[in-house]
């Protein structure tokens, strides 16, 4: 748990994003730029959001709650409830945590699975890759690179 709130810890504030997608079924690359303001809050001493992202329109929270498994591992697998905005639908993640600088996330919802990876390249660079995958079969891959401001 440790590592998971320091890795949150340091991504606190207003970043730049910009985002590079490619889709493997039709060869389409698309770029996309963003801002995103990433803040911390606590709430109930067994529920605490250890991040609110915000992506333009998009708005997530990232929510642990200490109740589902035990957080004494320092480097541990934590299960992470992601709570959107845009449909209200709240997504189970498997969130992997090595070091403060390092934090995986897999999410499967229906026949789709993402696998994300965020690290932290120095204080005010971080990058990031997805994978996403249908059928257990890659649709699309995606680098991402967001500078602090």
């Amino acid at each position: 748990m440790k590592n998971l709130i320091s890795f949150f810890d340091r991504s606190k504030g207003k970043w730049i994003s910009q985002r590079t997608t490619y889709e493997l079924y039709n060869k389409n690359m698309s770029s996309l730029q963003s801002q995103m303001q990433i803040k911390s809050d606590k709430l109930l001493s067994e529920s605490t959001i250890v991040a609110s992202l915000n992506w333009g329109e998009i708005y997530r929270q990232v929510q642990h709650h200490c109740y589902y498994q035990d957080i004494s591992q320092p480097n541990a697998k934590f299960n992470l409830e992601f709570n959107s905005q845009l449909n209200n639908r709240k997504l189970l993640t498997l969130c992997t945590v090595t070091d403060p600088s390092l934090i995986s996330f897999k999410t499967r919802y229906g026949s789709t699975t993402v696998d994300e990876t965020y690290w932290f390249a120095t204080s005010k660079l971080r990058l990031s890759t997805s994978i996403i995958k249908k059928f257990d079969t890659c649709v699309a891959v995606s680098f991402c690179s967001e500078i602090k401001v």
